[in-house]
């Protein structure tokens, strides 16, 4: 258990809400419940995260952080205020109080807090720490009083020169090169040891700006229809908004679909929250860690339960969804019982704070994972091993000196009804986005290059606040649905969906079909079967999606089946790109040991240099592609005009094209810090 565990004040009263009934069954007026309320809410003790870090801390204001921190008394706290009638007046009490007390950072903090004394630093971090530049002071004075907190972050033996893995300080094989864990099917193993539910709820590969206009069409007052048949999270979708015109003056119709029925509910969520709160700042502060964060404060998860109760009224007895989005657009679609049953069980769950940080330790800090970890901790600068590290640990994305003791409550979009983390160990938000972009909007921010994650939190709220603010001005309607791609397009051709508002005439300019062009799940033939006839007859209608698991599947479709003549060359290229130091004979063991370590974490980076189009013609090949393009009057874009054919190649260059990385830090940010395999494969159909 590491040294800056939850830490807490004793657990509230379980029989506070009887108490409050009671309490407010005996009063008559409006006030004299909401003054009742702020009483007993005060005498009850806080369960925030405490001791976090140097930016750990409690709230100042005790009447907004002191209701039922308890995952089911925070659900009964909220019924007891709708049953008297209480739900608006307290909610805009909170959350007056939430703006004045749960910060939305504008510029990279002063990491000087005082916890204990309910203190922070009201002022920017202009002057980095000259060490680990992980967190900025507003002065020397500043710097000066906090570090006896921050020296055991800045001495952190992870941000070591010297530091090793543990198969290095140990002695030993890593577990990734032999033995169970290393069997191709590393999905089964993290379910046998319950490391992984079986969720996808952030991508793994970064977000796409499916319409492209500058590349296709270029009108920016065209109406378009989007299918996001298979979307996981709403990144896709947020980065296609935010990448049109400024002056864009059509109409988008969008269908957004998932068969899982968590992911739509954190999506129908996610819009709700961004669609409907006026202050475009807030809403993008409170999705942004509904979206990302293991914990967020007691307000925002009353403004989520309030959002979606109105949702829930809203909802028609055929489980129909209809909601305004913006001023302009609107939220409908069809809604499983599975989505309704996941809202209640989460939000209703009996799990309380300690419970959840306990199972996030669990599942990120699991011994059998640590050799993999450490894989990818040894292709890391010392002061990113330490940001990852600190991530792993607390789950919330924030600068890393930002105050952050008022995340003081679950987020229960990440967690099952019984506290079981919903992803894999290894579930980051940071393969989501464009590394170097992100870092460019924390520059901007003021936040340093080493604090990735405060990095991500400024590009997020960028993001976030401008995707809000084009939702209240341009004419967006999101239709959800929660069902297999295949069967959602032939309800679609059937005229199933007509009641839902899809009718079948329906045509899309855009079909974003994420892997499940991939053989484990519906694959090419099949998704062009299902798709292609429901793409419009515009010469730049396109269905785009990867293939990510296809080389497990195809000899030479990267550097494990590769020619061993070729790898080597690779792996020369790469030293190169890296700097890897290779052992010398001066070297002690211990030395020789590290070096090795770091140079073996970095053989997958060779799959960045890899021409691997040939190995994936085969594939296509062998997997019948062409015969269906034949049949379904379609054809492969050879010059691509959405995604490039692999991750930062030539967005116009031919399928050999391989990714570019024009120096070191470009190399550094995409391969090193990033952890994709980099053998995807990005397909684009169009019509004949």
């Amino acid at each position: 258990m590491n040294s800056r565990a939850l830490r807490g004040s004793s657990d509230p009263d379980p029989d506070y809400i009887a108490n409050l009934a009671t309490k407010l069954s005996q009063l008559s007026t409006t006030e004299e419940k909401l003054a009742a309320v702020s009483a007993n809410l005060r005498a009850q003790p806080v369960v925030p995260i405490a001791g976090l870090r140097s930016g750990g801390g409690n709230a100042s204001d005790p009447l907004a952080v002191r209701a039922a921190t308890g995952g089911g008394q925070s659900a009964q706290f909220a019924e007891l205020l709708g049953r008297h009638g209480l739900m608006p007046g307290f909610l805009e009490t909170v959350m007056k109080s939430a703006a004045e007390r749960v910060k939305v950072l504008e510029r990279a903090p002063c990491a000087h807090v005082v916890p204990d004394m309910k203190w922070a630093c009201p002022k920017e971090g202009k002057l980095a720490c000259s060490k680990c530049k992980l967190v900025g002071y507003c002065s020397k004075d500043c710097q000066s009083k906090h570090w006896k907190v921050h020296k055991s972050d800045c001495n952190d033996p992870i941000r070591s020169p010297s530091w090793a893995p543990a198969w290095v300080e140990e002695g030993r094989p890593p577990a990734f090169m032999g033995g169970e864990q290393a069997r191709t099917d590393r999905f089964w193993f993290l379910k046998k040891e319950r490391l992984a539910f079986g969720m996808h709820l952030w991508g793994n590969i970064p977000a796409m700006d499916i319409l492209k206009l500058s590349h296709n069409e270029g009108m920016t007052n065209q109406d378009f229809s989007l299918a996001f048949v298979a979307s996981g999270d709403i990144r896709n979708l947020v980065r296609t908004v935010n990448g049109l015109p400024a002056d864009y003056s059509g109409e988008l119709n969008i269908l957004l679909n998932d068969r899982e029925p968590i992911i739509v509910l954190r999506n129908i969520v996610l819009l709700q929250l961004l669609g409907t709160i006026p202050d475009h700042t807030r809403a993008a502060e409170i999705a942004l860690h509904y979206w990302y964060s293991a914990f967020v404060p007691f307000e925002y998860n009353l403004q989520m339960q309030t959002a979606m109760r109105e949702l829930i009224e809203q909802m028609g007895k055929d489980m129909s969804l209809f909601s305004a989005l913006g001023s302009r657009g609107t939220l409908s679609g069809e809604i499983v019982p599975e989505v309704l049953a996941s809202l209640i069980s989460m939000i209703k769950a009996p799990y309380q704070i300690g419970d959840a940080s306990n199972e996030l330790h669990r599942v990120r800090f699991a011994p059998s994972r640590r050799d993999f970890l450490h894989r990818h901790y040894c292709r890391l600068e010392p002061s990113h091993r330490l940001a990852f590290l600190e991530f792993r640990r607390f789950g919330l994305v924030l600068p890393f000196g930002a105050e952050n003791g008022h995340f003081n409550t679950p987020n229960r979009l990440l967690f099952s009804p019984s506290c079981e983390w919903l992803q894999t160990d290894h579930a980051n938000p940071l393969d989501s986005w464009e590394i170097p972009a992100v870092l460019d909007a924390g520059k901007a921010h003021g936040a340093q290059r080493a604090d990735i994650y405060g990095c991500l939190y400024f590009y997020l709220s960028e993001q976030l606040r401008e995707f809000a603010e084009r939702l209240g001005r341009f004419r967006i309607n999101v239709q959800m649905f929660s069902k297999d791609a295949s069967v959602l397009s032939e309800e679609i051709r059937s005229g199933a969906l007509a009641p839902s508002g899809v009718s079948p005439t329906r045509r899309f300019d855009r079909i974003e079909v994420s892997n499940i062009l991939d053989a484990e799940y519906v694959g090419i033939p099949q998704v062009l079967s299902d798709w292609g006839p429901l793409l419009s007859e515009s010469e730049h209608a396109t269905l785009v999606g990867y293939c990510m698991n296809w080389p497990a599947r195809q000899e030479g479709a990267d550097i494990n089946t590769a020619d061993p003549g070729l790898v080597k060359k690779l792996m020369k290229r790469v030293e190169e790109k890296n700097a890897i130091s290779r052992p010398s004979r001066t070297d002690s063991i211990s030395d020789v040991m590290r070096k090795t370590a770091i140079a073996m974490s970095h053989t997958s980076s060779m799959n960045a240099l890899y021409d691997n189009s040939k190995a994936f013609e085969k594939y296509l090949a062998v997997h019948g592609v062409a015969e269906a393009l034949r049949r379904t009057g379609l054809k492969l874009k050879e010059k691509h005009t959405i995604v490039p054919h692999r991750l930062l190649a030539p967005l116009d260059g031919p399928p050999s094209a391989l990714p570019v990385f024009p120096d070191k830090e470009s190399w550094y940010l995409n391969v090193g810090v990033g952890i994709s395999p980099w053998t995807e494969r990005f397909l684009e159909v169009a019509r004949t």
